[in-house]
């Protein structure tokens, strides 16, 4: 199910943040606003919702505020500025303080004093141009997942401006986020019900960096694996509880779905050193220490000899991919192509697509006067390629959306696939045009099938398992910025008896020996890399090396 949610005036879909199929909304807020420590007198808070929608964080808070007034005998008119609800749709506006006045009423408050404390509380604004200056004793959202493409472009240029971890490609709640931190006063507390995307990507830098160094994490609860989400492929929710200018470890659990909430799994605690890199929140003690180990011993991947790049979009698959056959263009402008079905027993097979090439060695654009049955074909499919919105007032509407660089189709090199529930890599021997979808890996110094074997055994696994945010459920992405955030030692630099037995072992198909050569390079048990073995690892038990 989606909703529709008003940016600046312009609707767009998204996904509906607060929507489950078994727990209601309430529920869950419920259990995300108990997370939080509430003064013992309660009207001296001072909440901030930056996106209330239709209330579900702060409107359990009523009962105990007018409860509270009638005990400590104060006027209701003291609640005023109590909460502070912002709501940028403004039909939810208007339903949200119906209910604020309807639930006053109800907990005994006079119908005027209620409609105007519900008129106090929720303001019709978009938060993040909201004039505040006020500080807040809690703060606690359920802020909305959008896109950065799916952002109308004059307010993408506002918070870009205003916001510092609005970066290209971020989701607009990690705005919500930082200005959210700038409104928390000394000693306050932040909770958000939103994606853990933050925890890992590089937009989330900024973000971290203030969690770690102004205060700390209390707790991080993963909702990812409750069936009750209705989730899509980039909604991977989490609650994140924040102490401002305090010191302390890290709660992390997880939740699973059933009759009620309830923890689950192993619960452990961290402490997180003032940093903006990313927060490894595997709640396995012994994979922390493998990644912190090897950092401490391996540099990253590309500085140990090796290059990441990913596969080339085409943007309009049907007109620049088919059989050499079908494709009715120059035999010189075609390029085997490869992709992620193309992976099978650690090697890249190709199935025959080709790829229509639009570019010449150097990258650049061919000139279409010198191919006239390519040209011809191009613009028999002008209407299609046109209707691309990065085409459509391009004088070069006809080039695919990525270069195809020579120095990557022509080479040996590893794919890896991007979204899979265990890592799919195999190695292309051949030297093919490789597609979006797949992530390539080339080395000057590394021996590629040692390389496809050393990752195949467990580390690329574990790395990404920890270092990326799950697609869905099982699944992870494997993609470049995680890729590259592998430790992995140099080559040359390995021990030359080390380099012999790890050889040796792969070459004769003796997988337990390759296992505990690896488990002694990353100093770790088999069985911790047993469980991120490649898809296709049982395949180097008899496949000979290329």
């Amino acid at each position: 199910m989606h909703g529709e949610i008003m940016i600046g005036g312009s609707a767009r879909r998204v996904w509906q943040r607060d929507l489950c199929q078994f727990f209601t909304r309430a529920e869950v807020a419920r259990y995300c606003l108990q997370q939080l420590t509430l003064p013992a007198n309660i009207l001296t808070i001072k909440l901030l919702e930056p996106a209330a929608g239709h209330g579900a964080f702060f409107l359990p808070l009523i009962p105990r505020l007018a409860n509270a007034c009638r005990a400590q005998k104060c006027c209701y008119n003291q609640l005023r500025n109590v909460i502070s609800a912002y709501e940028i749709d403004s039909d939810i506006a208007e339903l949200l303080r119906k209910k604020s006045t309807h639930l006053l009423e109800v907990n005994g408050i006079p119908i005027s004093t209620a409609k105007a404390l519900g008129r106090s509380w929720i303001k019709n604004e978009d938060f993040l141009e909201a004039n505040l200056h006020s500080d807040f004793s809690h703060i606690i959202s359920n802020p909305p997942y959008i896109r950065w493409e799916a952002i109308p472009v004059k307010l993408r240029r506002s918070y870009r401006k205003r916001f510092s971890s609005f970066k290209q490609r971020a989701d607009l709640y990690v705005a919500f986020i930082e200005r959210a931190l700038e409104l928390l006063r000394t000693d306050g507390q932040l909770g958000f019900l939103c994606p853990g995307t933050w925890t890992k990507n590089g937009y989330g830098s900024s973000i971290r960096e203030t969690l770690t160094s102004r205060g700390y994490l209390k707790k991080i609860i993963d909702f990812s694996d409750v069936d009750s989400f209705e989730q899509s492929a980039d909604a991977y929710p989490c609650f994140f509880l924040f102490q401002k200018d305090r010191d302390g470890s890290t709660e992390i659990f997880a939740m699973i779905d059933g009759k009620r909430l309830s923890r689950t799994g192993d619960r452990v605690r961290r402490r997180f050193e003032a940093s903006s890199g990313p927060l490894l929140l595997s709640r396995n003690n012994g994979i922390v220490h493998v990644l912190k180990r090897a950092e401490e011993k391996f540099p990253k991947v590309e500085d140990s000899g090796c290059s990441v790049r990913v596969g080339s979009a085409t943007g309009c698959n049907e007109i620049f991919l088919g059989l050499a056959k079908d494709l009715p263009v120059e035999k010189d402008r075609l390029l085997p192509f490869v992709n992620a079905r193309s992976i099978r027993n650690g090697t890249v097979e190709w199935s025959g697509t080709s790829i229509v090439n639009v570019f010449d060695d150097s990258g650049a654009l061919v000139k279409l006067a010198q191919f006239p049955r390519l040209r011809a074909y191009l613009e028999a499919h002008k209407e299609s390629l046109k209707a691309r919105a990065k085409a459509s007032k391009s004088k070069t509407w006809w080039r695919s959306i990525d270069v195809l660089h020579s120095e990557w189709h022509r080479s040996r090199k590893l794919l890896v696939v991007d979204i899979s529930a265990k890592p799919v890599i195999g190695l292309d021997a051949v030297g093919y045009c490789a597609g979006s979808g797949v992530y390539q890996i080339k080395s000057d110094s590394w021996p590629l099938d040692d390389l496809l074997v050393l990752l195949s055994a467990g580390v690329l696994g574990l790395f990404i398992s920890a270092l990326s945010v799950g697609a869905n459920k099982s699944f992870h992405r494997f993609q470049k910025r995680h890729i590259c955030n592998i430790r992995l030692p140099k080559w040359q630099d390995l021990d030359q008896s080390w380099r012999s037995r790890f050889q040796t072992a792969h070459g004769r198909g003796h997988l337990s020996d390759v296992l505990d050569a690896v488990a002694e390079l990353y100093e770790c048990e088999p069985k911790l890399l047993q469980t991120y073995l490649a898809r296709d690892w049982q395949s180097f038990s008899h496949r000979p090396k290329a």
